[in-house]
């Protein structure tokens, strides 16, 4: 994809094809340095249990995954202290938030994602953004570690997909709507069909393993199992920008095939049955797709590609970290309405480890923290468990240290006491803490 960011105007059609950028389009490549963390901490991370027929794939991208996300880590919380600020966030009392965010994923037989887009709608006027999501961006997830993006969505935890983009990108999102490729099938069945330029064969494997083409090239009318296995075919040896060219056809020939009545979409997805899953309540994830099914008529559905590094895992299949320069300047641009800002923690880089060991623990210390405005960083377990007294580090004595430090103890539920200096550097957060057995989630 192109290393630079053009945006058209707001009420202003899309200057540029995105299927056409992202097929022939590069990513940046940047060397694979380590960098180093704090030393008053070490990461460890535990990964979800893996998928028989992925395990040789998450192996080589094991190898990468503590490099890679100390890079993300150093990267995003550059982007935070260089300025990073939105224009407000549900969360936070007296602010405006006129756009709804909603996480729009097709699953995979295996249950992961094979693709995913971010939907950003405005309530105040008919306008919309796309912004497409590699599966194979490394994130971070409170609990289970860092691995690729499109893996969460298997985890036990429903929101933990957009828990992970949230931590990563600082946007507020909604919620989620996860369609298996039987629910994309009858979605697109029920908007009569997408219009796509097919561009290579896309094929099918049976449970023995056998292929068959189900599409041929040139540009055509897809119905419904033709158009969901478009939508997640990703050729041996593409990219995976290619992917997520063939996903953006298929998601904005349904948002534009949407009925324009809110009835005989709430109808449409009782059908789906199972084929579709969102953690909204039905009536809300009906207005969000109405809203994005009118910008889309009107053409003003504006997408995007989330700008990504590539990454050599040594392997067939790419993994990439994100792009904090531009990821900012397009996320301020797209989603500056929804980004996390102002509040009792006005941006801060909280670090967050388990000092107990007991599950879930730093899950809970994400959750009451987000919700007070700061920005979470997954540290997973403590070097060693038994701490009782939770530990709030801060980077030095200043009065704007100690007052952040002692709105994390507020947020968490712990006592001002808790809050320490430290003499030695830290890059990774603004605050770090160790979870301690008095705190009660």
């Amino acid at each position: 994809m192109s290393g630079k960011h053009r945006r058209p105007e707001p009420d202003a059609l899309p200057d540029v094809n995105v299927a056409e950028r992202l097929r022939a389009g590069t990513v940046v490549e940047v060397p694979s340095t380590v960098v180093s963390g704090p030393t008053v901490v070490a990461r460890r991370s535990r990964t979800a249990e893996r998928k028989q027929r992925r395990r040789s794939s998450r192996r080589r991208v094991s190898l990468i995954a503590g490099a890679v996300v100390l890079v993300l880590l150093v990267v995003v919380g550059g982007w935070w202290l260089t300025g990073h600020r939105g224009t407000g966030s549900p969360s936070v009392k007296g602010t405006v938030n006129n756009q709804r965010t909603l996480l729009v994923q097709l699953a995979a037989p295996d249950g992961t994602a094979a693709a995913s887009a971010l939907l950003g709608v405005r309530i105040d006027r008919t306008q919309a953004v796309g912004i497409l999501i590699p599966s194979r961006l490394i994130v971070d997830s409170a609990g289970s570690g860092a691995g690729p993006f499109g893996e969460t969505l298997a985890l036990p935890d429903r929101a933990a997909p957009a828990k992970a983009l949230t931590d990563l990108l600082g946007v507020t999102i909604q919620g989620s709507w996860v369609l298996t490729p039987a629910g994309m099938a009858g979605m697109v069945d029920a908007v009569g069909g997408i219009q796509a330029a097919v561009d290579v064969d896309i094929t099918t494997k049976n449970a023995k393993g056998v292929e068959t083409v189900v599409v041929r090239p040139g540009s055509q009318r897809l119905a419904g199992a033709a158009a969901a296995a478009y939508a997640g075919f990703a050729a041996p040896g593409e990219p995976e920008q290619a992917r997520l060219a063939r996903y953006n056809d298929v998601l904005r020939g349904v948002m534009q095939g949407l009925p324009d009545k809110a009835d005989d979409v709430t109808a449409l997805l009782a059908r789906l049955g199972k084929g579709s899953q969102s953690t909204l309540a039905r009536p809300a994830l009906v207005d969000l797709l109405q809203r994005a099914h009118r910008a889309a008529t009107a053409g003003k559905l504006v997408p995007d590609v989330l700008p990504v590094n590539s990454i050599d895992s040594g392997g067939a299949e790419e993994a990439y970290g994100l792009n904090g320069v531009q990821a900012a300047a397009l996320m301020k641009t797209d989603f500056g309405p929804s980004l996390i800002q102002g509040g009792p923690g006005a941006a801060t880089r909280v670090y967050v480890q388990n000092g107990v060991g007991t599950p879930g623990l730093v899950d809970k210390a994400r959750t009451r923290l987000v919700a007070q405005g700061f920005r979470f960083v997954n540290g997973g377990n403590a070097p060693q468990f038994g701490v009782k007294k939770t530990i709030i580090y801060i980077a030095d004595s200043t009065e704007t240290s100690q007052r952040r430090g002692v709105k994390v103890a507020a947020a968490l539920g712990v006592p001002a006491a808790s809050v320490t200096g430290t003499q030695q550097g830290q890059t990774v957060a603004d605050v770090i803490v160790i979870l301690g057995s008095d705190f009660r989630g």
